[in-house]
């Protein structure tokens, strides 16, 4: 370990044909000045620029691999196989750091050795519609068996941590990092939050997490059948609203049905208050993925 540098953050950037990104993002690392970093860049055997603008990046990359990988989780898995941090966390492409995000995480579970897992908030740009920030919620980590409440660019947890928890799953391709956060609780994992934000997370028209629709609402639904409440039966329910009532709208803020179609609506939502509780019906949140669906974004 580097003298007096804090505690190693090993940092693992996963790439693919993203020269129009990558030096955004790793720019957004070297301004951190953070002495103790091992950046880990796998690139998944790119045929544009990426390789030459990660290089062009020297001595700030700890290890540059460009190899064919099964996609993202993979690659992450690849790259952390190699880690030899204290603190594990990635980047993709195509988001960056927020200023003294490492030095704030570093600190931040340093003067919380009891804690495996810090999520901060997030500044979320969007193509087409601003900008939004966020930050964790107070009931985040009761949440997060229902719903993603961790913005993943903002989030730092322990190798031990890690290593109990197991590798990414390979199984999904767009909630893989949710499933892991829920792992990491299953397996133990003691979570905080802060609410300085700690990562720009961009939203694009063609990124993965934008154009899922409803291969994101499956995978969602497997995340919570695995660990949500009512032994997961709740992920039935939440598969219930999105393909009767989500898909024609009845989430969308700016559209409005008739008397019955309403009626019908809240209808069902009162039954089935009775049968689970308001708080985990309330916490389907599968909208952007119908909107995705139905060709309208976010």
């Amino acid at each position: 370990m580097v003298a007096d540098a804090g505690p190693r953050i090993s940092l693992v950037v996963p790439s693919f044909n993203a020269e129009a990104t990558i030096d955004r993002a790793l720019t957004s690392i070297a301004t951190q000045h953070y002495a103790n970093l091992e950046l880990i860049c796998m690139d998944g055997a790119s045929t544009d620029g990426t390789v030459e603008a990660i290089a062009r990046h020297g001595d700030l990359v700890s290890e540059l691999v460009s190899e064919p990988d099964a996609g993202q989780a993979d690659a992450l898995n690849r790259g952390f196989s190699k880690a030899t941090g204290d603190i594990f966390c990635w980047l993709c492409a195509d988001d960056e750091l927020a200023e003294g995000a490492l030095q704030r995480a570093a600190a931040f579970l340093e003067a919380h050795p009891d804690v495996d897992v810090v999520t901060g908030g997030c500044l979320r740009v969007f193509d087409r519609d601003g900008s939004v920030q966020t930050e964790p919620e107070a009931d985040f980590f009761e949440q997060l068996v229902l719903k993603n409440t961790i913005e993943q660019p903002s989030t730092f947890w322990r190798a031990g941590a890690h290593r109990r928890a197991g590798e990414l799953t390979l199984k999904l391709k767009y909630a893989f990092d949710w499933e892991y956060w829920c792992r990491l609780r299953r397996s133990g994992a003691k979570f905080a939050s802060i609410p300085d934000v700690m990562s720009v997370y961009y939203f694009s028209d063609t990124n993965l997490t934008s154009t899922g629709g409803r291969k994101i609402a499956r995978e969602m639904y497997r995340v919570v059948r695995e660990y949500g409440p009512y032994r997961g039966y709740i992920a039935w329910i939440y598969a219930a609203l999105y393909s009767v009532f989500d898909l024609r709208g009845f989430y969308d803020a700016d559209v409005s049905h008739g008397r019955l179609a309403t009626w019908s609506f809240h209808a069902t939502l009162r039954l089935l208050y009775a049968l689970f509780d308001r708080e985990s019906v309330n916490a389907y949140n599968w909208n952007f993925a119908s909107r995705q669906e139905r060709g309208l974004g976010w």
